[in-house]
């Protein structure tokens, strides 16, 4: 008996199996691949040297001059990889939870997972000297926070609302309580933890960005194996349950997942805001009927984060402001927009 497949998905054969992929996931998902090459050539490009895009293809093609070699290789391409992979996680993480609370608010920096992640990296930056960045600090800390959430609100799924506002309240108080920490210590020793806080990318080497790369890289499968349970719970407790599904292991899974990959991302560009909001929200716009575009959110924060950050470059030059003051633009620009339509369609 021949299979019929769906409208809209491409069919991969394999032998004996087979692979369904969303064409316009794909198709989406491709566009967005060179929007960010896109970004990535006009971030190299821009700086104080006078560097042209024909300098940068042919500096990357191996043809550059030396000095061009070293602005591109050492100082340009990290701080690159660095926005690209942190909004790779930002982004899968803010789909994660989203979807899980069935809420478009619902992001790590909105429920104490990012300040967390903070607090953490900044307690053991401030009073461990271990010769290297503590990266490996934010999934601690951001475990923490999701104990504590957790134990306030145990089903997620069915208290959306309350999840976010612990969540809140969470986040300002770890938030509080680090910020304390920094105002003990002498304004001097706390020049680069400052500027990790407000979500900067200047100065970060591939030392930081490599292990937290291949972190995600791991953790991706895991991704996979739940995408199709997380998208049955869109539907309900009980209809996921009906199909199937083990609801609350299912839930713990991916609450446990989303926290991870957004610590991964914290450790590199701080506890950026909005990003973990925005991509989702614009990756449901683009697949109009996937329920979780896990891997479009993920390109979608990897185009936002590099777009925020050269945006914040070209308008401050030659000045260097945080990224994150971009993201709270741009983001608080994309709450009032949501807030706004949501009240037009309830009226």
């Amino acid at each position: 008996m021949t299979a019929i497949t769906p409208s809209g998905i491409w069919t991969i054969r394999l032998g004996a199996f087979s692979v369904l992929l969303h064409r316009r996931n794909w198709l989406m998902f491709g566009l967005l691949t060179a929007l960010l090459a896109g970004f990535a050539v006009v971030a190299i490009s821009l700086g104080s040297g006078n560097m042209g895009v024909r300098d940068v293809m042919a500096t990357l093609a191996g043809n550059g001059s030396k000095l061009h070699e070293i602005m591109v290789f050492k100082i340009r391409m990290p701080r690159i990889a660095a926005a690209v992979v942190a909004g790779l996680a930002m982004g899968m993480a803010g789909c994660l939870i989203q979807t899980l609370v069935r809420n478009r608010l619902a992001t790590p920096d909105m429920i104490g997972v990012n300040e967390g992640a903070s607090l953490a990296v900044v307690g053991f930056a401030m009073y461990l000297t271990l010769g290297s960045w503590p990266w490996w600090a934010s999934p601690l800390g951001a475990l923490f926070a999701a104990a504590a959430l957790f134990t306030l609100c145990r089903r997620p799924g069915e208290q959306g609302y309350l999840f976010i506002v612990i969540g809140i309240a969470l986040s300002e108080l770890l938030g509080a309580v680090g910020d304390f920490a920094m105002s003990t210590q002498p304004l001097v020793h706390l020049g680069s933890i400052y500027l990790w806080s407000m979500g900067h990318f200047a100065g970060v080497s591939y030392q930081t960005v490599q292990p937290i790369a291949l972190v995600l890289l791991v953790l991706c499968p895991l991704m996979t194996l739940v995408n199709r349970p997380l998208a049955l719970l869109r539907f309900g407790d009980s209809t996921a349950q009906n199909l199937g599904i083990r609801v609350p292991l299912i839930q713990l899974s991916v609450l446990a997942l989303a926290i991870l990959v957004a610590s991964l991302g914290t450790a590199i560009a701080g506890p950026v805001i909005f990003i973990a909001m925005a991509a989702p929200i614009l990756a449901s716009w683009l697949a109009r009927d996937n329920l979780a575009p896990i891997w479009l959110a993920a390109m979608c924060g990897a185009v936002l984060m590099l777009g925020s950050d050269t945006l914040v470059r070209v308008l401050a030059q030659p000045e260097e402001i945080p990224t994150g003051i971009m993201t709270r633009l741009l983001g608080g620009i994309l709450l009032l927009g949501l807030l706004i339509k949501d009240r037009r369609g309830a009226d």
